[in-house]
C-alpha cells in the first residue's frame, strides 16, 4: 500500500504525519511505502520529510521545483506511487489516520473508497465555501458524491491506467470520481471524523481567525474555470 501527502509549506506538521502513518501502515500492511509529495514548499517541509527518509527506504520524497498546485502534488503522488493501492491525505493533521483501516477494509467491495467529513470542524466561512462548491458541481454534473473535497480517499492503482484527471487544482479529487464513475468503476463513500488544523496555515487562504476566514480569489477564478474545462471535456467525450 501507498500513502502519499501532497505538502505546501508544512514543516510544523510533516514528521508528525510521517510517523503517524509508519506507526498505522507497520499494524495494517506487510508492504508499504511513505511519499511525501512537496510542492514548491519555502520553509523546511522537504528537508524534514528527506532526514526521515534516511532511516527508511520506504519512505520518499518526491519535490517540485516550484508551487504547481494542488492536483499537481496529487497527480505526482499517483505517478509515484508504486504499491496495487493507493491512500492519500492532507498533511496537515485534520484527518485521523487510525481510521485508515475503514477505507482499507472495503477495499475488495470498491474501485475507490472516498470518505466525507462527519462534523466537519473547519469555520464557517469555509464551509459555506464548500457548499456554493458542491452546489456548483451539481448544477454541472449533476451530482452523485458527497463532500467530493474530502482529502481521505484510497485508490485502486489499477484505475489510473485508463483515467488521466487533469486539474492541477482541488478540483483533481471530484474529478478522478467523476472520470472513474464513468469508465464503470465503483465508488463507496463512508465517513471519517474531522479536526481542526494540527498547525500552520492553509496555503489558498489569506485570512484565518476563529470563524472566519478568506480565500483567495485566484484560487477561486482557478477551480471554477477548470470545473468548466471538466464540463467540457465531458460534453465532447474526451475521457
Amino acid at each position: 500500500m501507498t500513502v502519499f501527502f501532497p505538502a505546501y509549506n508544512e514543516e510544523e506538521n510533516v514528521r508528525f504525519m510521517i510517523e503517524s502513518a509508519k506507526e498505522v501502515l507497520e499494524g495494517l500492511c506487510e508492504r508499504w511505502e511513505i511519499i511525501l509529495v512537496d510542492d514548491g514548499s519555502t520553509d523546511r517541509t522537504a528537508a524534514i520529510a528527506e532526514s526521515i527518509s534516511l532511516d527508511d527506504p520506504r519512505i520518499r520524497v518526491v519535490r517540485h521545483g516550484r508551487n504547481l498546485g494542488f492536483g499537481s502534488a496529487i497527480r505526482t503522488g499517483i505517478a509515484n506511487s508504486r504499491m496495487p493501492w493507493i491512500f492519500y491525505t492532507d498533511c496537515d493533521g485534520q484527518f485521523d489516520l487510525n481510521e485508515l483501516d475503514k477505507v482499507l477494509n472495503l477495499r475488495d467491495t470498491a474501485d475507490i473508497v472516498s470518505a466525507y467529513r462527519h462534523r466537519r470542524k473547519d469555520p464557517w466561512m469555509r464551509l459555506l465555501y464548500s457548499i456554493a462548491y458542491g452546489a456548483l458541481t451539481s448544477v454541472l454534473f449533476g451530482g452523485g458524491f458527497k463532500d467530493t473535497d474530502a482529502s481521505f480517499k484510497l485508490f485502486r492503482r489499477s484505475i489510473f491506467e485508463v483515467i488521466k484527471p487533469e486539474s492541477t487544482s482541488g478540483v483533481v479529487d471530484f474529478e478522478i470520481l467523476l472520470l472513474a464513475e464513468k469508465k464503470g468503476y465503483s465508488v463507496v463513500q463512508i465517513p471519517v471524523s474531522h479536526y481542526p488544523r494540527r498547525a500552520g496555515q492553509v496555503s489558498f487562504e489569506t485570512v484565518r481567525n476563529g470563524i472566519f476566514t478568506w480565500v483567495k480569489v485566484s484560487a477561486i477564478t482557478e477551480m471554477f474555470a477548470q470545473l468548466l474545462k471538466l464540463r467540457i471535456r465531458i460534453w465532447r467525450g474526451d475521457v
